[in-house]
Parts: structure tokens; sequence; C-alpha cells
């Protein structure tokens, strides 16, 4: 990924963390189906991909639907996640390719870190790693009001290192999070298949 000098290019970079800084979707996805199967219902991990970059609360109340599961266990639902998810990702995350993105520019750009994820688990991520010194900011699912694919999470990531967004490059793993780059006006590098996505013209 180091080898593409168009990085270069873009003053601020901004990275997701789940699934293109950090590999935790495969615990997430299992801590999901350990909610289901302690509720009696066969949740589908494989959700977490279709609606990566999406809030615990906007998957649990789609995990719900589809299996028809009262809605008043909502709240029981995403704190069940949260703890069997923690649990997980503490015992198997590993850094992904982008990390060493991250490192390199470290101190040469401006970086900022954009994420759907409840802060105290980002946190315990950014922990595991000793990576929360990279960023100069951190957004997280409780500091902006509408998610991914909507453009707030990266716009404020964009004010809060102080670059414009179309000098700001994305690296995101979800095809929610590649919207919400270029709804921001961003170009967007999916780490999926290392390939480049100019924003709109």
């Amino acid at each position: 990924m180091l080898q593409n000098n168009f990085i270069n290019e873009y003053d601020g970079l901004i990275f997701d963390m789940d699934g293109t800084v950090i590999d935790t979707m495969p615990s997430h996805a299992k801590a999901w189906e350990m909610v289901g199967q302690h509720f009696g219902y066969p949740f589908d991990g494989n959700l977490l991909y279709e609606m990566g970059g999406a809030p615990v609360k906007d998957i649990a109340l789609e995990m719900m639907k589809r299996h028809a599961m009262p809605l008043d266990k909502l709240d029981d639902v995403i704190e069940l996640k949260r703890e069997y998810g923690k649990q997980l990702i503490m015992k198997h995350a590993t850094l992904l390719p982008a990390a060493d993105v991250v490192r390199h520019f470290y101190n040469k750009k401006p970086l900022a870190l954009g994420t759907g994820s409840y802060r105290p688990i980002a946190q315990i991520l950014l922990d595991k790693f000793d990576f929360e010194k990279y960023f100069s900011a951190i957004v997280t699912a409780e500091d902006i009001q509408h998610h991914k694919p909507a453009p707030d999470t990266f716009l404020r990531c964009a004010e809060l290192i102080k670059v414009k967004p179309q000098r700001c490059l994305v690296f995101e793993d979800g095809d929610l999070g590649i919207q919400a780059g270029l709804n921001a006006g961003m170009d967007v590098f999916d780490v999926r298949v290392n390939k480049l996505l100019r924003r709109p013209a």
C-alpha cells in the first residue's frame, strides 16, 4: 500500500478502524452470533459485513427485525453484544496493513480516525495496540448525529485536523464507509481491493 505515491497528494489522512486498521470484523461477527444463541435467535454474523461502518444500534435493529425478535429487548441485545465483542476483540484482534500507513505518515501529515464504533470499544482497541498517539482526532459513533453513509463522521474528522475535505484521503473497508467518504467530497482508498476511488466531480 505504501508504494502508492498518490498518498503524498493529500494534506490529511482519515482512517476507518474496524476492518481497515484493526482486524476486528470476525470477532464482531462471532459476537453477534453468540448474542443470537443467548436469546434463541439464529443471528447471522455476515450481516455485519453488509452494514460495515454502521453503529451497533442500527445493526442490532436490523438483526432483530430480520428474525422477528421483540424490539423491547434492544437494550439487552446491545449490552450483550458489546460485552461479547469486547471479550473477543481483546483476544483475537490484530493490526491490518493500513496500520503501516498510519505509522509511516505519523508526524508527516495530520491523521484522524473515523469509526462507527462505540467510544469505549474504540478506546480498548487503541490501548491494546498503543495506537491512540498516532491520531490528531478520533471521531466515534457518539460524536456525530448521522452515521455512515452520511458524511458527518469524516467531515468532523477533517474539521478537527483542520484540512479541507477535498484535501483528505479516507481509508475504508465497508461500502457504507466508502459512500460516506465520497459523500463528504473526499477521495477514498478501498483497502479490500487496494483501489483509489475519486470523489464525484
